[in-house]
């Protein structure tokens, strides 16, 4: 009996020691970093909330102070991405300092003392520009980038102190690029020019394999800040439309027998040319060989395409009926079922055309064809009252007397 006591305490101690292991791994899955705050000369800066996530911002945040030599403690997860970050009045930080594959280690965190900018967006006549585009860049990063107000001032978040490559643009001006030196609360105006470029569209009809210009197509020129422009095409296929500088345009192009074709274009501040491509509207065209046909003689068929190739397979119908389907080149053979007018649909896909021919008879005539008329013919008739002389031969005798008369 003891020694299955024994046995029993040997497992149990087994057990304990595997989850005191156990625990002993799942701690070593935490790595702690410290953490460094410095400033622009290098010296450590105590009191400053630092926070830490990782996954993509989905773990953490981990939140400590550092203490009086700058440092603090950091626990995160063993080979994580982690982004750490600086809350304080004082100093701050434009981008996150980036831990990739964490693992024990000591981490300097470099901060700035806080600062501000102004920047306000004038025309040549000291006018404020209207919601231009503001952005300041530093250190490879875009660290303010919004638009101002109505009256084209901008005012950043706190910033590190140091300077800046500012770019101001909106639609119709040139962009401005100006270096700004920013410290407490500093404010900068900057002047924007307006101008304009061509924007020069050049049309062909792709389905050859040269393509061809289209001459007297409309190209049709719009932005969402209000400019529009209408202009058609020349002999060569080009047209071309003076735009404001730096904005985005719808560009339509159009013909009759064409589809339309859109495209979004950018346009900076030098000229920009587009190519377009357009082709003809899909189309059927059904063409008899003769308009007018005898009643029960074929008539030839031909059918093309918007390009005047033929069609072969497409289906030709006459009153409801299938007539068959046209050959290689296009063409097939129908009879003129009747007089008058007779139409004939050929269709292929989603397309379709109709044809008349008009039946007519043998000897012409466009109605409908009747037998020719028999002429009548004169019987004739015998008195049985009489001697048996027909008419005829009453006449015969009378000119007979009249003749021997005159001979006496």
């Amino acid at each position: 009996m003891a020694a299955y006591r024994d046995a029993f305490v040997v497992c149990l101690v087994a057990l304990l020691v595997g989850t005191t292991a156990s625990g002993t791994v799942a701690a070593q899955s935490q790595v702690t970093l410290t953490v460094t705050v410095v400033d622009q000369d290098g010296n450590t800066i105590s009191d400053v909330d630092i926070s830490a996530r990782w996954d993509d911002g989905a773990g953490g945040p981990v939140n400590e102070t550092t203490r009086a030599n700058g440092q603090a403690l950091v626990d995160v997860p063993a080979g994580a991405n982690v982004s750490i970050q600086i809350h304080d009045d004082r100093y701050v930080r434009n981008v996150p300092v980036e831990v990739v594959d964490a693992e024990t280690q000591a981490v300097e965190v470099d901060v700035s003392e806080s600062a501000t900018a102004t920047v306000r967006a004038v025309n040549a006549a000291g006018d404020p520009v209207e919601n231009p585009r503001i952005r300041l860049y530093r250190d490879g990063n875009y660290v303010v980038d919004r638009n101002a107000g109505g009256d084209g001032a901008l005012t950043t978040k706190p910033i590190e102190e140091g300077e800046y490559r500012v770019i101001v643009t909106k639609p119709g001006f040139y962009r401005n690029l100006t270096s700004v030196d920013v410290s407490d609360e500093t404010s900068a105006t900057i002047q924007l020019r307006e101008g304009s470029v061509l924007l020069r569209a050049s049309v062909v009809d792709d389905y050859f394999d040269d393509p061809r210009p289209i001459r007297d197509a409309t190209v049709s020129i719009s932005s969402d800040n209000g400019f529009s422009g209408t202009v058609p095409t020349l002999s060569d296929g080009t047209a071309s439309v003076s735009v404001p500088v730096n904005d985005r345009y719808d560009v339509s192009v159009s013909k009759d027998g064409y589809e339309t074709v859109e495209r979004r274009v950018r346009v900076d501040e030098s000229e920009t040319a587009i190519d377009v491509a357009i082709q003809r509207t899909p189309a059927l065209t059904l063409t008899p060989a003769n308009q007018r046909v005898v009643v029960g003689e074929t008539v030839r068929l031909s059918v093309v395409d918007e390009y005047g190739e033929p069609v072969a397979n497409a289906t030709v119908s006459q009153g409801g009926s299938e007539v068959g389907l046209t050959d290689a080149e296009g063409e097939l053979s129908a009879t003129v079922p009747s007089a008058g007018n007779v139409t004939f649909t050929a269709t292929a896909g989603d397309l379709s055309a109709t044809a008349n021919v008009t039946g007519v008879s043998a000897d012409g005539d466009g109605g409908a064809a009747t037998p020719a008329p028999t002429q009548a013919q004169t019987t004739a008739t015998t008195d049985t009252s009489g001697p048996g002389f027909t008419v005829g031969l009453t006449a015969l005798a009378l000119l007979a007397t009249a003749l021997l008369a005159r001979r006496r």
